[in-house]
């Protein structure tokens, strides 16, 4: 295997492992965590097991829900969310490895380090945002429901579990979403990095990279493992597919390639790697 081979499995590897390694430690996180959240049910009123419709639980309402956000945000996640962003740090140097590797003379440009350091703050940002959505308010409502209508103890604790567990048939709302989440940040800041290098360098021909598997969208498995030229790659924008991520068009196909969950690359390749057979047909 050659050394640029060696470098593009790494980097489709960590596309998809990086992402998972980091939403199971979230999980177990959540999961750690739900009986302190519970334990917060204790500053309620209750009366014979369910919980008294008055004022001071409504009061209550809030105080509670921004203990159980940040029970969940603060230690261990603030420590686990900063190593993640080391792993963006780390796929873009093998990123650059790989431009060194593929096209002589080459130097990392300011921009991409800049884009990179802002793709580490979206990301950050969408999952902080994501507690809100899939945390953080349904616990508001949940809260709000049960003390207007005077619901049990055990209600509330029910509709915290379906929240943060999920059950045997349905995965818990806030890990999908974090599963979802740092799968298209991770990939995304990945495929923009390389993008940018690849301008500056006036990339003409690009090599569709990644793994398939069960849920590969055909859009991707169609393409997988395949040369094509940079003005193949930017008609894709135009294309309908499942799952194409919103704002794709002929500049930003190179960043959002399959769309949602991709974990695909679109590498630039010299125009001397690319076979015979992928020239003649572009």
């Amino acid at each position: 295997m050659s050394e640029i081979d060696r470098i593009i499995n790494l980097k489709v590897e960590r596309l998809e492992n990086v992402p998972d390694a980091f939403a199971d430690r979230m999980v177990a996180i959540q999961r750690a965590k739900f009986s302190d959240i519970i334990a917060l049910l204790d500053e309620l009123d209750y009366s014979g097991g369910n919980i008294v419709v008055n004022q001071a639980n409504l009061l209550r309402i809030e105080q509670i829900v921004e203990q159980a956000k940040d029970l969940l945000t603060r230690g261990e996640f603030e420590t686990v969310v900063g190593e993640l962003l080391g792993e963006f740090d780390d796929q873009a140097a093998i990123t650059y490895k790989y431009f060194d590797e593929a096209f002589a003379g080459f130097e990392v440009p300011a921009i991409a380090n800049e884009i990179l350091a802002q793709k580490k703050r979206e990301a950050v940002v969408d999952l902080l945002n994501s507690t809100d959505q899939y945390l953080t308010n349904p616990v508001r409502q949940a809260l709000s429901n049960a003390v207007t209508s005077g619901a049990s103890r055990k209600d509330v604790i029910d509709v915290f579990r379906l929240l943060i567990e999920g059950d045997a048939d349905t995965v818990g709302r806030l890990d999908r979403a974090t599963r979802q989440i740092v799968s298209d940040t991770f990939a995304l800041s990945d495929r923009a990095v390389t993008n940018v290098v690849s301008e500056q360098i006036g990339a003409k021909w690009f090599r569709y990279v990644g793994g398939t598997m069960d849920t590969t969208r055909p859009f991707c498995k169609a393409r997988n493992g395949k040369y094509f030229s940079k003005e193949t790659v930017e008609s894709w924008g135009a294309l309908d597919w499942e799952g194409k991520m919103d704002g794709t068009d002929s500049k930003t196909i190179f960043v959002t390639a399959g769309g949602y969950n991709c974990q695909h690359s679109i590498l630039p390749v010299a125009e001397s790697a690319v076979p015979n057979r992928f020239k003649e047909n572009a």
